[in-house]
């Protein structure tokens, strides 16, 4: 689990995502090992990072900007180490009931090689295919591969890229597997803010940068209100709860693409700044609750309006 930055260190409030990850993919292997039916259970984790970085001692020093540089880890305790924290490879690889199979993806060449030695730590318990390339390509091979019966295999896949590497187009051939299921990183406040400008103009460019993303080009019409001066003149201004409007909708998207969706569940640095939103999509109704209740601990989004959310 990603979320880079350029220092390759984290915030504290890294922790509670892959607490969620814990819980969800801690669940999952659970329920899925007492059905007989199934073949096989696989993990990907398609912006899979270095596996582990060092947590940042303070805040005062970094810049309104680096504090929104979030890397996703998870904590373990150990005497000798406890200023840094493991990221989601080990999260997935320390769950009690195992994956059948890991595929750990990763594009830099410095961080494969700390994954290919975390195989080697895990490779007498744990079967891990650690794979330098792109996400994009690899999540098609993935869905397309011949070793993997998806009839009688199920499987879930992390989407956690540092920005807006995961367009429309992955989301829908992942749905349209039928047999997984997605935690997806919603970068609103890392990345997709700075594309949305107030004044609601943009170019060409951005405007279709923002569609391919998004899959479809309503997202400017959930976001933006337009109305007229005294003049007659239209105005455009953006709203003040865009992000939550972009979750939410991105929530719906993900609702018909794969059937169910959990609610978003925000996650904010230790200066409430907006990061991301956590969501899950998969074609289980089970699965879809149990995330639901995993993202909704102790989530801000507790306090937002239920009416809004399910």
């Amino acid at each position: 689990m990603t979320s880079y930055n350029t220092d390759n260190k984290v915030g504290a409030w890294a922790k509670e995502k892959l607490k969620c990850l814990n819980d969800y993919l801690s669940a999952y292997t659970t329920i899925l090992r007492k059905q007989d039916w199934c073949e096989g259970y696989y993990y990907l984790d398609a912006f899979a990072g270095s596996g582990k970085n060092k947590i940042r001692q303070s805040k005062d020093e970094l810049s309104t900007q680096e504090l929104l540089f979030e890397v996703s880890n998870y904590s373990r305790q150990d005497e000798d180490e406890e200023n840094y924290i493991n990221g989601s490879a080990f999260v997935a690889l320390e769950i009690e009931h195992p994956f059948t199979e890991y595929h750990f993806i990763e594009l830099s060449s410095e961080r494969i090689e700390k994954l290919q030695k975390i195989k080697s730590d895990y490779e007498s318990q744990r079967t891990i295919k650690v794979i330098h390339n792109d996400a994009a390509s690899e999540i098609q091979k993935f869905l397309n591969s011949p070793d993997i019966n998806w009839e009688k295999c199920r499987g879930v896949v992390l989407l956690d890229p540092f920005g807006m590497q995961v367009p429309w187009g992955i989301i829908e051939k992942i749905a349209q597997n039928g047999s997984l299921e997605v935690i997806i990183n919603l970068p609103v406040g890392m990345a997709i803010q700075r594309l949305l400008p107030r004044s609601g103009k943009f170019s060409d460019e951005q405007r279709q940068k923002l569609t391919a993303y998004f899959g479809s080009p309503e997202w400017e019409d959930k976001i933006y209100e337009r109305s007229k001066d005294l003049f007659g003149e239209e105005t455009t201004s953006k709203s003040g709860d865009s992000g939550e409007r972009l979750a939410l909708w991105y929530r719906e998207r993900l609702q018909k693409a794969f059937g169910f969706s959990s609610p978003p569940r925000l996650i904010k640095n230790s200066r409430g700044s907006h990061l991301y939103y956590l969501l899950f999509a998969g074609p289980n109704k089970t699965g879809a609750k149990i995330a639901e209740h995993v993202l909704n601990q102790g989530s801000s989004l507790n306090r937002m309006k239920k009416n809004r959310l399910n």
